[in-house]
């Protein structure tokens, strides 16, 4: 038992691919020049939405929503860093985005949204007061949308 309880929302997150995401670009810059033999693109991981019947949430592991539904004008904004192998086992990795993807509803977007769904109350990560105080926002936002019921 946690000093943290969580109810049971019925709520699933669907995880973003976003290794898939980083090969993608990694392949595509290496054929174009923009990246070194030794360079990859890596995206943030814990990245995920919920979907309401035809809107789209974007969350991540940290529990923060964006509560506009994703659009063409209002995409999701995944951060794109640089890693580089030095050689001898060493990685150096890039503090800043060296770019950014914007994910948007597409005939494409659903290749890029994993198939397996994690529950809501597993997927915000549980680690002190803030990640608690988060996911119970996100229930909150989720009820006054009529995607959650009240707790029992």
């Amino acid at each position: 038992m946690t000093r943290y309880e969580r109810m049971q929302t019925g709520v699933m997150v669907y995880p973003i691919d976003t290794e898939r995401i980083g090969e993608e670009l990694t392949q595509e810059s290496l054929k174009n020049g923009e990246l070194d033999d030794n360079e990859r693109y890596d995206v943030r991981h814990g990245e995920g939405i919920i979907r309401h019947e035809d809107d789209i949430y974007w969350l991540d592991t940290e529990g923060v929503i964006i509560t506009k539904p994703i659009s063409a004008e209002n995409g999701i904004a995944l951060d794109v860093f640089k890693e580089t192998d030095k050689g001898e086992g060493t990685t150096s990795h890039s503090l800043f985005p060296s770019k950014v993807v914007n994910l948007v509803p597409s005939k494409t977007f659903d290749a890029y949204i994993l198939d397996e769904g994690v529950p809501l109350e597993d997927f915000v990560r549980r680690f002190g007061a803030r990640l608690e105080d988060n996911f119970w926002g996100i229930v909150r936002f989720l009820r006054d949308v009529g995607l959650v019921g009240e707790e029992e």
